[in-house]
C-alpha cells in the first residue's frame, strides 16, 4: 500500500510501506486464546521473559494451564505468538505514522522514527529481554530473524533508496539498512541500561550528518545499474567524499 498526496506533482510524494510480513495473530485466534496472549504480553512488559510461566499466564488470564497447551502447545509457542504480536504491533504502528514527505523532509523524518522506538521502553522492554533467549532458541530465533529484511526495506523507503528492490542493489545501499537497524537495536539496549541518564540525541544526529554528507551519492548509486562487485570502489567514494565534506565544515 501507499500513502499519497494530493500537492503539487513532483513536489510531494507517498511512500511505499512494505506489506507486513506476518499477520496479525489476534485477528485469528479465539476469545480465550487472546487472553492468554495478552496476559503473556503483560507479564513479559512487567516482570521479563522468566515470569512468563505457564503457571503465571494462567493466573493472570484467569484460566487454567490446560487451555494454555490447547491454545499454544507450550510455552515456546506462547512466546512464538507474543513475538508475531509485538512485531504487528510496531509494523502497523510504523504504517500508521509513515508520513507523505517532500524529498528534503525524508532523513529528519526517518531519524525522527528511530528516536521513537528508542526511546519506547514500555512498548519494546519485552521484545529486547526475548532476544537472548532467542539466540538460543532456534524456533524464536528464526522467526525474529525473519523479520529482519522487512525491516531493512523499510528503512531504504524512509529515505527513498529502495530502488527495483533487494535483487540487483548496491551493496552499499543494502548495508545501509542494515546499518539503521543495528544502531535502532543497540541504542535501544543502552536506553533500557542507562535509562533516564541515557540520551540517544548525539548518536542520532552523527548518524545523519554521515547520511546526509553522503546521500546524494547514494541516490545515484540506488538509481544507477551499479552492481553488488562495485561497493568496494563505491564504499571509498564515498569514504572519501564524507571526509571531504568534515574538513571543509571544519574549515
Amino acid at each position: 500500500m501507499t500513502q499519497n498526496s494530493e500537492g503539487k506533482s513532483g513536489v510531494r510524494r507517498g511512500l511505499p510501506i512494505q506489506p507486513f510480513p506476518i499477520e496479525d495473530p489476534l485477528a485469528s485466534l479465539p476469545k480465550t486464546a487472546q487472553k492468554i496472549l495478552s496476559a503473556a504480553q503483560r507479564l513479559l512488559a512487567d516482570r521479563g521473559y522468566e515470569a512468563v510461566t505457564l503457571e503465571n499466564v494462567a493466573a493472570e488470564a484467569g484460566v487454567n494451564k490446560a487451555s494454555i497447551r490447547y491454545n499454544f502447545g507450550n510455552k515456546a509457542g506462547l512466546m512464538a505468538a507474543v513475538v508475531d504480536a509485538l512485531m504487528h504491533e510496531e509494523f502497523a504502528r510504523m504504517a500508521h505514522q509513515m508520513p507523505v514527505l517532500a524529498h528534503d523532509e525524508r532523513l529528519e523524518a526517518a531519524i525522527k522514527a528511530k528516536r521513537r522506538m528508542i526511546l519506547s521502553a514500555d512498548e519494546f522492554r519485552g521484545f529486547f529481554d526475548i532476544l537472548p533467549h532467542a539466540i538460543r532458541n532456534e524456533e524464536l530465533r528464526r522467526r525474529i530473524g525473519a523479520l529482519y529484511p522487512w525491516w531493512y526495506e523499510q528503512n531504504l523507503q524512509w529515505l527513498g533508496l529502495q530502488g527495483s528492490g533487494p535483487e540487483g542493489r548496491h551493496e552499499l545501499i543494502q548495508g545501509l539498512g542494515q546499518l539503521m537497524s543495528a544502531v535502532v537495536d543497540g541504542l535501544s539496549v543502552q536506553a533500557g541500561l542507562e535509562q533516564e541518564a541515557f540520551d540517544p540525541e548525539v548518536p542520532l544526529k552523527t548518524l545523519m550528518f554521515l547520511i546526509g554528507n553522503s546521500l546524494a551519492q547514494l541516490e545515484e548509486l540506488a538509481t544507477a545499474p551499479e552492481s553488488r562487485q562495485a561497493g568496494a570502489d563505491g564504499a571509498g567514494n564515498v569514504g572519501n567524499q564524507s571526509a571531504g565534506s568534515s574538513r571543509a565544515t571544519k574549515g
